[in-house]
């Protein structure tokens, strides 16, 4: 599978612009966990302040993304959304007040569930456009791209945005996922055409629950900024063999 993309943006710590991501790829700068989240000054106040930080990071990245392919109303873009444990905090927040019989927000309910972003990037674009909403547990980002890619080439489209959003989980699910996972957001444009970055994505199964899995966001964009021409990222369920054009 080729895969052409024609704009990305990620958040991630202090790596927030493409310079930085280069950089840290290089081994010129050192990742840091910070809590800085994105001003998003172009969404109004009172939308502004209903978003949670999964969601003010899915946004950003999207926007940025977006606005720099000068995608409009009449111009509008198919979406994959994707995240393997979605907005938990939310989430295990909703939980623990079912488990303590408080009442629950149908507001904060509505933006728990996975396709809840996708939802808000909609009304607040008024992008009509197919939307989907993804999960595939440690092979979520990278099963993602291969929908976008799959729903690229069979529709015929011409670009096709991709988004993957975890962050780190609430400490009592620690226990459960790997130490590698960081709070991230990443969009991408796919398009058809070859673009400035071109990569071959190719998997195959295998069955290996002992193997040392790795956090696929950050492998990719490592991998895509840096300067290897090929990598291999392992999952229990595939192996993954990514390649630069």
């Amino acid at each position: 599978m080729e895969f052409h993309i024609e704009k990305l943006s990620a958040w991630c710590g202090n790596l927030h612009t493409s310079q930085q991501w280069q950089q840290w790829a290089l081994g010129e700068i050192t990742y840091q966990d910070e809590d800085e989240l994105p001003a998003l000054k172009q969404i109004p106040a009172m939308q502004r302040r209903r978003l949670s930080r999964f969601a003010k990071l899915t946004m950003q990245c999207v926007l940025d993304v977006t606005t720099e392919a000068s995608i409009d109303e009449s111009n509008h873009i198919p979406c994959v959304f994707s995240s393997r444990h979605g907005d938990l905090h939310k989430t295990s927040k909703l939980i623990e007040d079912v488990a303590q019989k408080q009442d629950l927000s149908p507001t904060h309910f509505g933006l728990s569930v996975h396709n809840a972003v996708a939802g808000l990037y909609s009304i607040f674009s008024k992008n009509k456009q197919p939307m989907t909403a993804t999960s595939a547990g440690e092979d979520t980002f990278l099963m993602a791209l291969v929908d976008g890619y799959a729903k690229l080439e069979s529709q015929k489209l011409d670009r096709i945005l991709v988004v993957y959003t975890d962050e780190i989980v609430p400490e009592k699910y620690t226990p459960y996922v790997p130490d590698t996972e960081k709070t991230i957001s990443v969009a991408l444009i796919l398009t058809r055409q070859k673009s400035h970055h071109n990569v071959t994505i190719n998997f195959t199964s295998q069955q290996n629950k002992n193997i040392e899995t790795e956090f696929q966001a950050l492998s990719f964009l490592s991998f895509l900024y840096g300067k290897e021409q090929h990598i291999n990222v392992n999952s229990t369920r595939y192996q993954w063999k990514l390649t630069k054009l």
